[in-house]
């Protein structure tokens, strides 16, 4: 089975309001290391062998479809998207599935597809995960060891998963000019000369000024954005075909950065946009 991303009626145009009207739905993040460990579950009050379910479609339909050949269904009753289990077979299809993804965050926003490698907190009052460990280090103090390994651990991720793996351009969420250091730029660096991407970085342009913007509300954040005057411009001797460009960043939070810049992208004749993120923060609610 082969799954058509327009199925999910994506590709569409990413505004403020698209990106507000799904901060007012939750979950908006799905991981079988955390959120949903019960999946799949064994049945015994019907004639199938379990079930499996999960409470949004966008990202994880996508990829769990292309990837098993199962179909997920939509349930009105309880706004969900699920299957049943018939076999054993299948049942162990589904488990060594969700045993690949390890800590994977399937995230629902506005991309046509997006995905964090694990949390930077397990839980509240937790030290960091392991990649939350190497993403700080590798922010705050620039260790290169750490920046290596979450390069690698992109890399990988990019070369695992369907859709992202067939891609040829990508670029970073951009930082300033005046910023020194911007991590999302050094990791897409080497993400694209160790697997031969075509990086797009160069191509985002401010006009204004971009303050500072972690704290803010929704609302302000991506005003923010706005008064900076984020354009991307592609030259034309990229030779872009108007293939899907994966986008980088460190630390997804509330996800409006990401967003905002892939509205951008968007503008300018960009296809599908794929999100990577090295860790999604615990809450979904930051600055919302």
């Amino acid at each position: 089975m082969t799954f058509n991303l327009e199925g999910l009626g994506r590709m569409m145009r990413i505004t403020r309001e698209s990106v507000a009207a799904l901060h007012d739905h939750r979950p908006r993040r799905i991981s079988f290391a955390y959120t949903h460990t019960d999946q799949p579950k064994r049945r015994v009050d019907t004639d199938h062998v379990g079930s499996f379910s999960v409470p949004f479609r966008e990202t994880i339909g996508a990829i769990f479809e292309q990837e098993t050949g199962l179909q997920l269904f939509e349930s009105r009753q309880y706004g969900n998207f699920w299957r049943w289990i018939r076999t054993e077979e299948e049942f162990a299809s589904i488990q060594r599935w969700i045993e690949r993804q390890g800590t994977r965050v399937f995230l629902r926003d506005c991309l046509d597809l997006s995905v964090a490698l694990d949390l930077n907190f397990p839980e509240p009052g937790a030290p960091h995960t392991e990649l939350g460990a190497l993403e700080m280090e590798s922010k705050h103090h620039q260790n290169p060891s750490a920046i290596t390994c979450l390069s690698n651990a992109l890399a990988e991720t990019i070369c695992d998963l369907p859709f992202y793996k067939d891609c040829r351009f990508i670029a970073a969420v951009p930082a300033p000019p005046e910023k020194e250091f911007h991590l999302p730029n050094e990791l897409t660096k080497r993400i694209a000369a160790a697997i031969s991407l075509v990086e797009l970085s160069g191509c985002f342009t401010f006009t204004g000024t971009k303050g500072a913007i972690k704290d803010l509300p929704f609302e302000e954040k991506w005003a923010a954005w706005e008064e900076s005057g984020l354009a991307f411009r592609m030259p034309a001797e990229v030779g872009y075909d108007g293939s899907p460009v994966i986008l980088i960043d460190d630390k997804y939070q509330s996800g409006t950065t990401i967003q905002f810049v892939a509205a951008r992208m968007r503008e300018a004749g960009i296809g599908r946009i794929y999100g990577l993120c090295v860790v999604k923060t615990l809450r979904d609610t930051d600055n919302l």
